[in-house]
């Protein structure tokens, strides 16, 4: 069992990736409308809505869904992304010390930066850049940027209280020198920063860390405004320290003891609610759940009594539950170009900041008001046409591209088209159930015909993958040819499936003795397909069987369920799909049952690569981002060298990507099914709009765009 709470995150390094519904012509998560709701009462609300909203002064950006998660750590679906980066809490238009430009690739901000960092070698092989910052920077309330803001997320998210207390799993700063023991509690100080000044501090790369291919992007240091979510704690060199007159009072002391029943009271009914849904009491995990019980409620007792009552402690905790409960969901306080009003009603409202300096370049915002608004996806097209809304990104169902294509010829939207950064997949739990083996997991790849969902769903705008690529990758624009020729085509072909399952454990009839026959399976399904009964088991008698979920707004889970479950009979396998909504499946997939308890061990998913690319986080065994549960020897040593790379040595790197997608061709922790050609289409008043890239969304165009 798991109670941590439901997350998909981004990484600050590393792999970044942005979940979709696959299938969908962008991001599915909790609370988004379906495409089946589209019945003529609520279209006619819609369209009076949006009358209301398309006005002279405010950009309308239309989406499939929105979950309302605006820090990273949670989940991480590409639509509330997209709402940070016209914040400036996540990307490149923010107040980062680096940042991507349009091509990915990471670049000094020199809106932020008083020059270059300084870099200094240390003698046990770990790295110190100091950065100095502008005084003249504010936040949206008119507060001064300070160094304390760029430390304060390394020192608040990488203790292991921070996931705990919150159910985050955001890393503050896993590359810097000391992580782990500041992480694990065993000192208060965090080697790795080092405040200087109001305007300079430093950060220290560790050396096992070290060489890093894009070592730029260790430099990417992200605020987070530190007097609205701690307004009585400071930095003092590396660690927290009380602000110059705070005296604890009562008040605080009250509140630290609510929050503190609060949390007994989460976990409790938490534990409750997993065991009731489980139907028994896990050991191991009532274990974890009474030491965790125990030291809050050893904590609560400490501070009911006044004694041994840290308050600088105390006031870390509240910050960490005031990050994650409340600026999480209503982030006042922004740097971006336009700050936060409201979010209801499946729309984030947002107004221009005042206070902004500008991107990396200069471009300030001009727009006053912007609006990401979640609609129905399939009449995308018509809203945008009729300028109810301005924009809509990352259209891949290939009927309403030839939509957006034929609008444009006919001067009625305009549109920018460009191949994904990202691919649709079939993800597995490669830890658990039959999907922990690799053979099975081959066995479905043949068992499915990938040509079908490039035609069906994106109409000929997608091509068929067969690694972990995305077809707007240097890496794979470098290599991509050489690459295709070392790795297996995975094509409908029940002969092979069934090669492999002979190769698994489920090679017998029901009684685990009998070996399971093809001939049979052929017979059976020839003259009974409908009510076919001639599974595989494994010499325990258990039966071939996996369930996928997928969320009911995708295509591609329609697509997987009308071919993957009447070809699996063939190959003895019993395979069940069910759909619901995006975020029961993040739930799922994020949070498992243990071995057979396990409901799903599958799920359709999109999946966005951020840069660098470093599949470290995903399929190292150590990866903190590893929802497939992968953990392999050989690929932990790929990964380990892919990253260590010395910058600058792009064949060095190109052949250990080679090595990684050979790998992950023939592990399969997921089964790569298309990388779409997508469209961004927007409305004719639009201007600006076409300098979009597969890295730079509307979300950072937004400071050259203007409304006529």
């Amino acid at each position: 069992m798991n109670v941590k709470k439901v997350f998909s995150q981004a990484f600050a390094l590393g792999l970044v990736l942005t979940l979709t519904a696959c299938g969908g012509s962008g991001n599915k998560d909790n609370n988004g409308s379906n495409a089946g709701d589209n019945n003529a009462s609520n279209e006619q609300a819609k369209d009076e809505e949006f009358k209301k909203q398309t006005n002279d002064d405010t950009l309308v950006v239309g989406v499939d869904s929105l979950g309302g998660e605006f820090i990273q750590g949670f989940n991480n679906s590409q639509n509330d992304v997209r709402a940070r980066e016209f914040m400036g809490i996540q990307g490149s238009v923010g107040y980062d010390t680096y940042v991507k430009d349009k091509g990915g690739k990471y670049v000094v901000n020199k809106t932020v930066l008083d020059g270059d960092p300084q870099e200094k070698e240390n003698e046990d092989g770990s790295k110190t850049f100091t950065f100095k910052i502008k005084k003249d920077l504010k936040w949206s309330d008119g507060k001064p940027v300070t160094a304390d803001d760029y430390l304060f997320k390394a020192l608040l998210h990488s203790p292991q209280d921070y996931s705990l207390i919150t159910g985050s799993t955001e890393i503050g700063g896993d590359s810097l020198k000391g992580y782990n023991d500041f992480r694990e509690g065993k000192t208060k100080e965090f080697e790795g920063v080092k405040k200087i000044d109001d305007q300079t501090f430093e950060i220290t790369i560790d050396s096992s860390f070290l060489p890093y291919y894009e070592e730029e992007s260790l430099k990417a240091m992200n605020p987070r405004p530190m007097h609205y979510i701690a307004p009585n704690l400071t930095i003092d060199g590396s660690k927290f320290a009380l602000k110059d007159g705070y005296k604890l009072s009562d008040d605080d002391k009250k509140a630290f003891i609510e929050s503190l029943d609060k949390q007994i009271e989460t976990e409790k009914s938490e534990y409750d609610a997993e065991v009731k849904e489980a139907g028994e009491e896990d050991p191991e995990y009532k274990k974890e759940h009474e030491e965790k019980l125990k030291t809050l409620e050893d904590k609560k007792k400490s501070a009911e009594s006044g004694n041994d009552i840290d308050p600088t402690e105390m006031l870390v905790e509240q910050a960490m539950l005031f990050d994650a409960n409340d600026y999480r969901k209503a982030p006042k306080v922004t740097c971006g170009p336009y700050k936060f009003v409201s979010f209801e009603n499946n729309m984030v409202k947002m107004e221009l900041n005042d206070q902004y300096a500008g991107d990396f370049e200069g471009h300030k915002a001009t727009i006053p008001n912007v609006i990401i608004q979640a609609i129905n996806p399939e009449i995308s097209v018509d809203l945008v046409k009729n300028g109810d809304i301005d924009v809509f990104e990352d259209e891949m169902n290939g009927s309403r591209i030839s939509q957006i294509r034929k609008a444009a010829e006919e001067k009625k939207l305009q549109y920018v088209a460009y191949d994904r950064n990202g691919y649709g997949c079939l993800s597995f739990l490669d830890d658990r159930g039959p999907t922990q083996y690799k053979e099975v997991r081959q066995a479905v790849a043949f068992l499915m015909n990938r040509d079908d969902f490039v035609q069906n769903f994106a109409g000929g705008y997608a091509v068929v993958t067969n690694g972990m690529y995305g077809s707007s990758q240097w890496m794979y624009k470098e290599r991509g040819a050489d690459v295709e020729a070392k790795l297996t085509k995975y094509t409908l072909n029940v002969d092979e499936a069934n090669k492999r399952l002979d190769n698994s454990p489920y090679k017998f009839e029901k009684d685990g003795k009998t070996p399971w026959d093809v001939k049979k399976a052929a017979e059976e399904y020839k003259n009974n397909a409908d009510k076919f009964d001639y599974y595989r088991y494994d010499e325990n008698g258990k039966k071939l069987q996996i369930n996928q979920f997928g969320a009911k707004e995708s295509e591609i889970t329609t697509l997987l369920s009308n071919q993957l479950p009447d070809n699996a009979k063939q190959a003895g396998l019993e395979y069940n799909v069910q759909a619901g909504d995006f975020n029961t499946l993040l739930n799922y997939r994020e949070n498992p049952k243990e071995g057979d308890k396990a409901e799903y061990t599958a799920f359709n998913m999109g999946l966005g690569f951020g840069s660098p690319f470093d599949p470290y986080y995903q399929y190292n065994s150590k990866g903190n981002d590893n929802k497939t549960k992968t953990n392999d020897p050989k690929v932990d040593k790929i990964t380990e060298e892919l990253r260590q790379v010395k910058p600058g040595d792009e064949k060095a790197y190109l052949d250990k990507w080679e090595e990684f997608q050979e790998w992950y061709n023939d592990y399969l922790p997921e089964i790569p099914l298309y990388s779409n050609n997508i469209h961004s289409s927007a409305s004719t008043r639009v201007q600006g709009f076409d300098g979009l890239t597969p890295e730079w969304a509307v979300s950072c165009q937004i400071n050259q765009m203007s409304l006529k």
